[in-house]
């Protein structure tokens, strides 16, 4: 575990009576937002009393969620209305959506325990809550407003406490309940936190949110006292591994955004108004897409200094600074230690009435004006020319037609759907349909029927929560588009998929030839005990833009009901065909294209959700994502802990995407990426590992090969822990040699461009044709080693 010095001073901002540290590794380690923006709290308060709830198809559709392993009789879908919320602007309602939330012998942060069993959506419906002390939020817990008119929680004038909403309360001990890189599976979305009560210098906190993969806040609106010495903040994160914010505004404050995590992607967020629009207290590495500040002092400041990095890298792109003094203040130098931080890459950022676009130890590095800012970094570059110090200007890349917005330079984007305007009559229920959910019925023939009729008709199709098996495969066509309820499970389970040598897909995303639309949103597809042959997820569709997968996941074992848990799959077990339970995570075939793909975590289970202690498991799966086809964007995705790679690109063309993050598994080398259970297949093109650099052979974070193109990767973190489960070989100052090589690529790649690369815990950084292009010694960062700049032509 490594201490943060910068985080006194944050806490001091939030209220805090306590000093958190970080983990220092593993996992235990203009908004298209509905939401409208106002400032003004007596607005809101003013209409409480009569604000009507318009209808919101996911509130108004029939709840018939099972949570299979959960006491008898538990709800999944709870309304605050239920529990004695009044949303009426005067009433406290905080108790009431306490209650809510703590219904059903559920998970808290005081229980310091994760559970799988008893998933929450808790749901606000219009109306302005009075919010007198934190909002303590659960275990698998996503709290949703409806989108059509966001939820207002107002706090009281007298609010203490860390976050109106606490993702992570601290307790007694001075500690998060959880671990914070082990909370998982949350969200908040379509809601608007109004602290304008508090008196400005009364330090306040929006949302305090460490937490880690599978996570998102979206469309969300915080207000902030604007006074003179305010000591408000909007999002304060501390801690954490990952995760993802898209379609947040926040409105004043000493921090805007006061945030430090391993790894982060943000896009389209916006802060009005602010003396700091953002702190970046510390990170590994950070992507903003689509970042405006407003008429704030200080755009985005590193923590650390010059001397005691505190950051590893941001990257900040496609994003617009307006009327603000200092857009990037950073502690990077040419003689910063250690020399590999403070990296720092701009690329395509609109400065209107912005000074100074960026200020260093030694001055102003870029000055500002009104002006383009096309691309410029800071930090070590390694190109076709070999590696050298950037720090000024760089060619960005050219840009494909098929990943740019309409009628704009800034790549495409697109939030996740939430089909505002649809009612009742347009949704489709598989529980309807006759599938049970319940972890024992094969529900695959109900799915299918299901799926193909809510296409033909247009419809939503819908999962309430459940653990649906399926023997065969599950085919979506063409203009579907599927939605469940906190993050229901495709489970695979039979014949089928048991035969390594005949891989089979669990859900398919269009045959070869489909041609059309389909957009899937906040589920997992998962596995029942040895499914050695599973595709969890094939795409083939010929996508319009826009067709994708927002906080989809793959969950391979860790989850009560998957025959993966740690009475079946203990580290101390030799390999056996019971916990061989993947053969490839996602395929995205050389059929596809358009494929959009937004904070996706695709994981084999390190630990088990369900224990008390968390305890590792030794679950093994063969390969993560493999991209063959074009026009594909990747935003915040993760792959871990699959025997040969993480991200396998062959033949792709035109991606672009950030922040990439990996691990390779705890297990290995015992066995290793060439002993097996899955090894090297030429039919898939799979990584030859007999040519290993010296070291441990372990599989890649990256791998990129058959003639792939036009790749631009915003962000890439590729990480190795550990050595069959000791960390020693990747403990901050040691000699990171828990494997030989994390990334490789081949002479027939081209035109390849990374921003913002870390590894840790290997000793090459970087393979091409299988010699060693970069040391780990020569980039060393603050727990990582980064290279601000890879190009490959």
């Amino acid at each position: 575990m490594r201490w943060s010095s910068a985080l006194f001073s944050a806490l001091l901002v939030a209220g805090a009576s306590a000093v958190p540290h970080h983990s220092s590794h593993h996992k235990k380690p203009t908004p298209s937002s509905s939401i409208a923006v106002s400032s003004s709290s007596a607005v809101v308060a003013a209409a409480a009393a009569t604000v009507s709830d318009p209808p919101y198809w996911l509130a108004d559709v029939a709840h018939q969620g099972v949570a299979p392993y959960a006491t008898s009789g538990y709800t999944v879908f709870r309304n605050v209305k239920d529990y004695g919320a009044t949303g009426d602007g005067t009433t406290d309602d905080t108790a009431a959506i306490q209650a809510a939330i703590s219904d059903g012998d559920r998970q808290s942060p005081s229980s310091e325990e994760t559970s799988t069993k008893t998933p929450a959506i808790v749901y606000f419906p219009a109306g302005t809550y009075v919010i007198s002390s934190p909002i303590i939020d659960y275990y698998w817990t996503q709290l949703i407003g409806n989108p059509n008119s966001p939820a207002i929680l107002q706090a009281t004038s007298n609010f203490t406490g860390i976050g109106l909403i606490d993702g992570d309360a601290y307790q007694n001990d001075g500690n998060t309940g959880w671990t914070s890189t082990n909370v998982f599976y949350r969200q908040i979305r379509n809601l608007v936190i109004d602290m304008t009560n508090i008196p400005g210098t009364t330090a306040a906190t929006g949302i305090h949110w460490p937490t880690a993969q599978a996570t998102s806040i979206q469309n969300v609106v915080i207000h902030l006292s604007t006074e003179s010495g305010t000591q408000h903040q909007g999002l304060f994160i501390e801690n954490g591994s990952a995760g993802f914010i898209g379609d947040v505004i926040v409105n004043g404050g000493l921090y805007g955004l006061n945030v430090g995590n391993q790894q982060y992607t943000f896009r389209n967020v916006t802060v009005n108004n602010a003396v700091n629009g953002v702190s970046q207290i510390w990170d590994w590495g950070w992507t903003y897409i689509g970042l405006t500040l407003n008429n704030c002092t200080n755009g985005l400041v590193f923590g650390g200094s010059e001397t005691d990095a505190e950051v590893g890298g941001v990257t900040i792109l496609d994003s617009t600074i307006t009327d603000v003094d200092t857009f990037v203040n950073v502690t990077w130098s040419t003689t910063a230690t250690p020399a590999g931080a403070n990296g720092l890459i701009l690329e395509n950022i609109v400065l209107d009435a912005v000074p100074t676009a960026v200020v260093g130890p030694d001055g102003v590095e870029l000055k500002g004006g009104s002006t383009t800012i096309a691309g410029w970094g800071l930090g070590h570059e390694y190109t076709p020319t070999g590696p050298s110090t950037l720090s000024g200007t760089y060619s960005p890349v050219s840009r494909p037609t098929g990943l740019a917005a309409s009628g704009s330079t800034n790549y495409y984007t697109k939030p996740k759907p939430q089909y505002e305007s649809y009612t009742t009559s347009e949704v489709v229920s598989v529980r309807n349909a006759g599938a049970a959910g319940d972890g024992t019925t094969d529900d695959t023939d109900a799915i299918n029927d299901a799926l193909t009729k809510a296409a033909n008709n247009g419809s939503i199709l819908f999962f309430d929560y459940g653990i649906y098996l399926v023997s065969d495969t599950i085919y979506v066509p063409p203009g579907s588009k599927v939605v469940g309820a906190s993050y229901p499970v495709i489970a695979a389970s039979g014949d089928a998929f048991s035969d390594i040598s005949n891989p089979y897909p669990v859900v398919q995303v269009g045959k070869s030839g489909d041609k059309g639309t389909v957009e899937w949103s906040d589920m997992r597809v998962g596995t029942i005990g040895g499914t050695a042959g599973a595709i969890l997820i094939e795409w083939n569709l010929k996508g319009d833009q826009g067709s994708g997968m927002w906080d989809v996941h793959t969950m391979t074992g860790g989850w009560e009901g998957s025959d993966l848990q740690v009475a079946d799959c203990p580290t101390t077990a030799s390999v056996s065909s019971s916990c061989e339970a993947g053969f490839l995570d996602v395929y995205i075939t050389s059929d596809a294209e358009n494929v959009y793909l937004e904070n996706n975590w695709f994981w084999t289970a390190d630990h088990d959700i369900d224990s008390a202690d968390n305890t590792q498991l030794s679950i093994y799966t063969g390969r993560g994502v493999l991209v063959e086809g074009s026009n594909v964007e990747m935003w915040g995705v993760s792959s871990e802990h699959h025997g040969l790679y993480q991200f396998q690109f062959d033949g792709a063309t035109d991606v672009v995407g950030g922040f990439f993050q990996t691990e390779t598994p705890y297990y290995q080398p015992s066995p290793d990426a060439t002993s097996g259970p899955y090894t090297s297949n030429t039919t898939w093109n799979d990584p030859d590992f007999s040519t290993c650099l010296k070291g441990n052979c372990d599989a890649l974070g990256l791998s990129i090969t058959g003639g792939s193109s036009s790749i631009a990767m915003y962000g890439v973190g590729l990480y190795s822990f550990f050595d069959n489960y000791s960390t020693n070989c990747s403990d901050s100052g040691g000699s990171e040699d828990c494997q030989s090589e994390i990334f490789r690529i081949t002479d027939d790649v081209s035109d390849l461009n990374i921003y913002g690369y870390n590894t840790v815990g290997t000793t090459n950084m970087i393979t091409i044709n299988g010699s060693s292009d970069a040391l780990y010694s020569d980039n060393v960062s603050v727990f990582p080693d980064t290279i601000v700049l890879f190009s490959y032509e």
